[in-house]
């Protein structure tokens, strides 16, 4: 019996124990539940993102060149004749109008040539003179003579005078006769002799003047590669010159580009923080060895400041112009084909995807349909557009 009560008061000691266990268990818990409730729920964080706003304004469509400020007109100057010279009458840097004299070649020899030349001309013209006088004279005389022939003929004829004396006549006409045309010959002889003469004259004259080595244009001299009693040669290079009052800014067009590039496109470039607006003046006909084509253009006046010989400058040439459009940042854009994109637009904190058209892209800029001014759109950011979607919530910045 004993033994009984004692494993009964045992279970009532562990039945006892274990509801305070119990009990203790359910405090804790409802203690926890009252906690955990009046702890701050846990939400995801929006995501940041940046965004521009859309605005109004113009897009020049084109591409930049890197072209090379060169002389409009540079000449080599060299001599047609080979002769010594005897000056040169500047130096480089000299600065030359349009016919200046630069370089004086001996010319001795050639205007020897033509005073004897001259004095041929000068006798032969006297002797076409006096043979002229001959001309005339023995002219008259064979007129007297011919008449004096078809008289005696007649006579002879009707034998008034002997046949003889008629023939005595004629003789004397055909020897006047043969005469004339003696002296007429020599006549035409010396005035194609006079003829060769002064053509000979005019071809030494012309000589004559290689020797003096003129400015074919207003220029500054950049080379002088002689100096006084050096031999002149055609093909050696005595000076170079350069026409410094206009400039022309050349470069070089991918074949790419050649489909819209043309003569007349603006152009701009940038001289010391100054803007200078204008035109490409110059397109060549064919590929060079790079298969690209150089283009030009020129500057004169006051568009030259400022930029000097051999030096580059950036060249941007338009190829078409939209004007007052809406303009994005092209980071904005999600391109699915060369005309046609998907922005995401940012309105009350929440991401709309947008379709729009792309009108024309221009550096970092791109001119849409589909984005009104002053709607924010997002820019793409190092983490790309995967981490984004339609209706997703988020945090603008800056």
């Amino acid at each position: 019996m004993k033994r009984f009560l004692g494993i009964l008061l045992r279970i009532v000691f562990l039945s006892i124990v274990l509801a305070a266990i119990i009990l203790a268990g359910r405090g804790l818990m409802a203690r926890k539940r009252k906690a955990l409730a009046q702890s701050p729920k846990f939400e995801l964080a929006a995501a940041p993102v940046e965004v521009v706003s859309a605005y109004r304004g113009d897009l020049d469509e084109g591409h930049d060149y890197l072209a090379v400020i060169e002389p409009r007109r540079t000449a080599s100057l060299s001599a047609r004749i080979t002769a010594v010279i005897e000056a040169v009458q500047v130096q480089e840097g000299a600065m030359l109008a349009e016919g200046d004299v630069l370089v004086t070649l001996d010319g001795r020899q050639f205007r020897d040539g033509l005073a004897i030349l001259e004095a041929q001309i000068a006798q032969s013209e006297a002797e076409l003179a006096a043979n002229q006088a001959n001309v005339v004279t023995l002219k008259e005389s064979s007129a007297y003579w011919k008449r004096e022939w078809e008289r005696d003929r007649k006579l002879a004829e009707s034998e008034t005078i002997p046949r003889a004396q008629a023939e005595a006549t004629a003789e004397k006409a055909n020897q006047t006769r043969g005469g004339l045309a003696s002296v007429e010959q020599k006549s035409l002889a010396l005035e194609q002799q006079i003829l060769v003469l002064r053509r000979k004259v005019d071809e030494l004259r012309t000589t004559l003047s290689y020797c003096s080595i003129i400015s074919p244009f207003a220029a500054v001299v950049t080379a002088k590669n002689v100096d006084p009693g050096d031999l002149a040669a055609p093909g050696k290079t005595l000076l170079v010159v350069e026409d410094r009052s206009s400039v022309k800014l050349a470069f070089d067009v991918p074949q790419s580009d050649l489909p819209v590039f043309r003569v007349g496109l603006a152009a701009s470039f940038r001289v010391v923080g100054d803007i200078r607006r204008a035109v490409v003046s110059r397109v060549y006909p064919s590929l060079n060895r790079a298969r690209m084509v150089r283009a030009e253009i020129i500057l004169t006046g006051t568009e030259t400041e400022g930029l000097p010989l051999g030096a580059y400058v950036n060249v941007s040439v338009v190829f078409h112009r939209c004007e007052q459009v809406t303009l994005i940042p092209s980071d904005a854009l999600i391109v699915s084909s060369p005309e046609s994109a998907h922005v995401f637009v940012l309105r009350d904190g929440v991401l709309a995807t947008r379709t729009v058209k792309i009108l024309g892209r221009a550096c970092e800029e791109a001119a849409v349909e589909g984005v009104v001014p002053g709607e924010q759109v997002v820019v793409n950011s190092f983490l790309g557009w995967a981490r984004l979607s339609d209706g997703m919530k988020v945090k603008a910045w800056p």
